[in-house]
């Protein structure tokens, strides 16, 4: 008579369960570390399309201002403006330099509630206008 148990009865195969809840704890987390991965992503992603936007914004003053037939005026200037289906602030300020001849211009675009500008560009003009 045979002691050996056929390939159908109980013994040595499959997996505990103890394997199968370690395997689940480390698909868990595996799927945690993903998801975590994405949501930093995503925040990513907002961040650089905003400082894009916000650039764009200061870039259009600048060039406002640059391509002005006269010069623009020393001092502040804001103003709102909608980009991307968001409102942006922007601020222009025009100083003069050293040199009577050159004005410095500087830009900046500010998301709605944000105190600091998300954006800042600054070109040198001179007074007269390109030629």
């Amino acid at each position: 008579m045979s002691t050996r148990q056929s390939d159908g009865e109980a013994g040595d195969s499959g997996f505990t369960i103890t394997e199968t809840l370690v395997a689940l704890f480390v698909f868990a987390l595996a799927g945690v570390a993903l998801v975590q991965m994405q949501t930093q992503s995503v925040q990513t992603f907002s961040r650089v399309e905003s400082r894009t936007l916000a650039g764009i914004v200061a870039d259009n003053r600048l060039v406002e201002a640059m391509a002005r037939v006269d010069a623009p005026d020393l001092g502040l200037a804001e103003g709102n403006v909608d980009l991307g289906g968001r409102t942006w602030r922007w601020r222009l300020d025009v100083t003069s330099t050293s040199d009577p001849a050159i004005l410095r211009i500087e830009a900046q675009a500010f998301a709605a509630s944000a105190e600091e500008p998300s954006a800042r560009v600054s070109a040198f003009r001179k007074i007269g206008g390109a030629r």
